[in-house]
């Protein structure tokens, strides 16, 4: 899976976190494409990310994967 990667992209992916305290956090993750992230950053320090679920998923099949091969 290829996945395009720019600054503007990177840019455009962090989320203050002043933004969830402010009751954004239900438009920013109606935001969210199927392959899109968005970086929580609290004092301009990358803290936490949202994915969607299916990725996620993805994620952890290929967590388990790993952990098979070892």
């Amino acid at each position: 899976m290829t996945r395009k990667s720019s600054v503007g992209t990177m840019l455009n992916s962090l989320v203050p976190i002043s933004h969830l305290n402010q009751g954004k956090a239900a438009q920013i993750i109606s935001s969210l494409g199927p392959e899109d992230i968005k970086i929580i950053v609290k004092n301009n320090e990358p803290m936490a990310a949202i994915i969607p679920i299916a990725r996620f998923s993805e994620l952890i099949e290929a967590e388990e994967t790993l952990k098979e091969m070892k």
